[in-house]
């Protein structure tokens, strides 16, 4: 890939709104409350997305010799300054004040991606591919964002209207009390919550009500699906944790930059991937706990003997380390995707949301392993001699 004048300016200024975007996710994520903390992993995944192609975004400058930048653009720091003056006109902490001020951020984003991939700026073929791919997170994320906040005005709104009829049109006929009980269904990254069909039971009085709900709710804490659900949390959590321990021995194994940068970022995402699984135990009233995972146990095993049985700087080296990797992240993926649904079923959908931004993680750092590999990992092992 040859790079331009003008394409290294296109490149440190994505660097730069990029940077913007990490640091008004990190001061969104401050000021939330405490009863919007469910944002967090959010605002840290979209930031990590950031960081990512920050990382690739330089590593393509400095392979052609470009100076990079290192700091924010004037539009990042309008982001974080919108969002400190939204915060001080509601007092801070106000849900939908801080996602209507990401949304305005990821607006310039997104601009700043479309203005990039102007066909003036003339860009060559395999740049423009790689801001695509980038430019098709920020836009996902710019959705989430957008969805989120018409969650959070829709959630408040319907808060007031309940507090409205609670006060002034709750009636109770005879014995009889009738009340929703349809859960909300999860659907969408992210967490798109959507309000599920009006099923409505008729229960005898106040007291048989409560019982209702007490069943339902230790019927499942108690379910032999619910056993299954915590003993996979705990492979899981034993999975993330070895990966902590193994990235950073595949990083350093790696002959190629992209692939080492890869492995660091990802190991980035898997510190954060331990934590929301430790949290996910924390909802649940349980005290995190590890089960060995045999199947995580076996391809670690892998990429050590893929390591000890490859030459060092070798791109068949780099083959192999993909293999090892691309392997643990479709375990992972069949996990997470297998523990999101079941999450769902057993009604937390909180622990839900959490798990779909895990997966998310998993498979777009899949996809750029692939990407890798067929950019040129596997054509450059192809043209090794085995006795070279």
């Amino acid at each position: 890939m040859e790079l331009n004048e003008k394409s290294l300016d296109v490149i440190n200024d994505l660097i730069e709104i990029n940077n913007d975007r990490v640091a008004g996710f990190e001061k969104a994520g401050e000021d939330l409350e405490q009863k919007d903390s469910g944002l967090i992993p959010v605002f840290n995944k979209l930031a990590n997305e950031s960081q990512q192609y920050v990382a690739e975004l330089t590593s393509i400058a400095q392979q052609y010799g470009g100076e990079v930048a290192g700091g924010t653009s004037t539009s990042g720091a309008l982001h974080r300054a919108w969002i400190d003056i939204k915060s001080t006109f509601t007092g801070g902490g106000d849900s939908v004040a801080i996602l209507n001020e990401c949304e305005r951020g990821e607006d310039a984003i997104k601009s700043a991606y479309k203005d990039a991939l102007d066909p003036e700026n003339e860009l060559n073929a395999e740049l423009v591919d790689i801001l695509q791919r980038q430019q098709q997170g920020i836009v996902e994320g710019h959705n989430l964002i957008k969805s989120l906040r018409d969650q959070a005005e829709s959630s408040d709104n319907k808060d007031d209207e309940q507090a409205s009829r609670d006060a002034t049109t709750f009636e109770q006929s005879g014995n009889n009390v009738t009340r929703p009980v349809a859960d909300p269904y999860f659907e969408g990254n992210g967490g798109q919550y959507q309000e599920a069909a009006s099923n409505v039971v008729e229960l005898d009085n106040v007291e048989q009500e409560q019982d209702y709900r007490e069943d339902r709710s230790s019927g499942s804490a108690n379910s032999k699906l619910m056993e299954f659900f915590v003993d996979e949390l705990k492979n899981l959590l034993w999975a993330e944790k070895e990966l902590v321990d193994t990235l950073p021995d595949m990083a350093e194994a790696a002959t190629s930059e992209e692939l080492r940068t890869a492995f660091n970022n990802h190991l980035t995402e898997t510190q954060g991937h331990v934590d929301r699984l430790e949290q996910i135990f924390g909802i649940l009233g349980l005290e995190p706990d590890t089960t060995k995972c045999d199947a995580m146990a076996g391809i670690v095993d892998e990429g050590d003997s893929i390591i000890s049985n490859t030459e060092e700087g070798t791109a068949q080296r780099d083959v192999g380390l993909i293999f090892a990797g691309q392997k643990a992240e479709h375990y992972e993926i069949a996990s997470y995707g297998g523990m999101v649904s079941l999450a769902k079923t057993l009604g937390y959908y909180d622990i839900a949301d959490l798990l779909v931004l895990t997966l998310d993680e998993e498979k777009t750092a899949d996809g750029l392993l692939t990407e890798i590999a067929e950019n040129h990992v596997n054509y450059d092992a192809g043209h090794e001699h085995a006795d070279d």
